[in-house]
């Protein structure tokens, strides 16, 4: 007896023993915990904005803080007489790295949705709902919650883990029970997929299932890392929205696709996409004999909207065959036919040899493009900071790229068939063998208030705003309240075989239209022997073609022989 009593003694300790080892393990864990705090508190307290000096109307201790984890369906309450209630707060307060809500803005609840199922850490300081409701005026002291957002792997995020790491978790309906009609009903914690209409993206396999539904609302809930791969989502057209909610899709492309890869989102954007960055896109690609890339980063073809994005990183696309043709690539879409681009940047380094590259779209732009900025820098053998030829609304866009081209550079369009107004070139802009322009290398309407500032360099036409302004078949070219102010050279090439050449502050060859209240202020460098045509605002211009002075071009020639010689040559279809 004495010997079964003493064998049942012994998994007793050994379950003892085992318990205390675990014990002490979560001690010094917990200790460990404690003085990483204590250390990130002596390394950044002091930068830590105080939540009092930026929310006026946070005047009181909250009756409870919540703290949901990121895409977690739980929560966790800490009450006023919990023990580590007055820790978080004082954390809260002094450390939380940015808030969730503009402190300028009136809280609703609407807003408040949106944050519950934004799929990130956020701590809730919680008030009785039925204070704020229903007032009609804030005078800065009426209690309101104030949401703050965790950023991954901050000193903050260490801090909560440590306070929440024993406690209980309460599902959605324990805490609509713990909180009653004075906390957040279902209503207003949504934590389903989708929000406002919205289909809530959290991951790369939610992004991938929009080709499953095209027609659908969908939100980025937080940035996207593609690692390497490519982001074509379907070969079809996307008409729903799609709304990055200011995140980024990040890492997208890499040096080992195949030489059929396409690259943009979208086929086809016939619906709106707003507020998403494409991010350090990388892409290297090189074409087949018989293959032509036609390509934007957004979507190859725009029908739709495209507002508030950006894009960054590099592309380079080269052909097997050098004398091969090898398509367009836009650092926004790949043709613009229709809809409308606003507030957009382009920040993407683009090399497309043999190829036409545009900033924002690279070939047609049949719609609207406003507010646009081309960052990057172009390389190709048509290569414009916006786009190639422009037949829609072009206004307030800006290159500050630099551009290089084979044969047509210039720091805005090639082709403008419709207005340009308020456009502002700063790269320099240089073409090996062919026609460069501030500007527009061909102007076939009208271009006001513009300004170039870059250094422009060719070896046919050169000009600050326009290469050629106006056709002999009709069009005229309307340059008004324009300034070129940048440095104007222009070389002889080898391929070149023409025999004059135009060089000229504003335009470089005047055919038909208006110069008027324009002015020329930088330096023009001849590096030729051919004959060039050389004029402060026109290097030449036609007997029909008019400036709104006597002087400032080089040389006056008959409409009429330059008609003969050129109509039907000219004006693009």
């Amino acid at each position: 007896m004495k010997l079964k009593k003493r064998y049942s003694i012994i998994p007793l300790l050994i379950i003892l023993i085992i318990l205390l080892g675990i014990g002490v393990c979560i001690k010094l864990d917990r200790e460990y915990q404690r003085k990483i705090i204590e250390q990130d508190e002596l390394d950044y307290g002091n930068e830590y904005l105080k939540l009092e000096e930026r929310l006026s109307y946070y005047n009181q201790q909250p009756d409870r803080i919540i703290y949901k984890p990121k895409m977690k369906d739980y929560f966790y309450v800490i009450d006023k007489n919990d023990e580590d209630y007055t820790h978080m707060l004082e954390v809260t307060e002094d450390r939380m790295s940015h808030s969730l809500i503009d402190p300028g803005d009136a809280f609703n609840i609407d807003s408040m949705d949106r944050i519950m199922s934004s799929g990130k850490n956020y701590i809730i300081l919680d008030y009785d709902k039925e204070k704020y409701m229903n007032i009609t005026e804030d005078n800065g002291t009426t209690p309101k919650p104030v949401v703050y957002k965790l950023l991954d792997n901050n000193r903050c995020a260490r801090l909560v883990k440590y306070v929440t790491q024993f406690r209980k978790r309460y599902s959605l309906e324990e805490l609509e029970k713990i909180l009653g009609k004075t906390g957040f009903s279902r209503d207003d914690v949504n934590l389903g997929t989708e929000n406002d209409g919205y289909t809530m993206i959290y991951t790369i396999d939610d992004f991938r299932r929009i080709a499953n539904n095209p027609t659908g609302k969908y939100r980025l809930a937080n940035d996207l890392n593609f690692n390497g791969e490519s982001m074509l989502l379907n070969s079809g057209t996307f008409s729903g929205e799609l709304d990055g909610n200011g995140h980024s899709i990040k890492n997208v492309g890499g040096n080992s696709l195949e030489k059929t890869t396409r690259i943009a989102m979208f086929d086809a954007n016939e619906g709106t996409i707003k507020n998403l960055n494409i991010e350090n896109i990388h892409v290297n690609v090189i074409t087949g004999k018989e293959t032509a890339i036609q390509d934007g980063i957004f979507a190859k073809i725009n029908l739709g909207t495209i507002e508030n994005c950006t894009t960054s990183g590099n592309i380079y696309i080269q052909s097997e065959e050098t004398t091969n043709y090898i398509g367009y690539i836009g650092g926004i879409v790949g043709n613009l036919y229709g809809g409308k681009i606003f507030n957009c940047i382009n920040k993407v380094n683009i090399t497309c040899t043999y190829g036409a590259v545009g900033g924002i779209t690279a070939y047609r732009a049949g719609g609207t493009i406003e507010n646009c900025i081309n960052e990057g820098n172009l390389t190709g053998s048509n290569v414009n900071g916006i786009c190639m030829e422009y037949a829609g609304a072009l206004s307030n866009c800006i290159n500050k790229g630099k551009i290089v081209a084979e044969n047509f550079a210039s720091g805005l369009v090639t082709y403008n068939l419709s207005n340009m107004i308020n456009c502002k070139n700063y790269g320099d802009v240089t073409s090996e063998r062919g026609r460069v322009a501030g500007i527009a290398i061909y102007n076939y309407a009208t271009i006001e208030n513009c300004t170039n500032e870059g250094n422009l360099t060719g070896s046919n036409v050169v000009a600050g705003i326009a290469g050629t302004n106006g056709d002999p078949n009709g069009a005229e070219g309307i340059i008004r309240n324009s300034t070129s102010t940048g440095k104007i050279i222009i070389n002889t090439a080898k391929q070149f075989e023409e025999e004059i050449l135009y060089i000229g502050g504003i335009a470089g060859n005047h055919i038909l239209g208006t110069i008027e209240s324009c002015t020329f202020e930088g330096e023009m460098i001849v590096n030729t022997n051919k004959t060039t045509y050389k004029g402060i605002l026109a290097g030449a211009k036609s007997t029909k073609a008019t400036i709104d002075t006597n002087r400032g071009y080089g040389y006056n020639y008959g409409f009429e022989t330059y008609y003969n010689e050129h109509a039907m040559e000219t004006l693009r279809d």
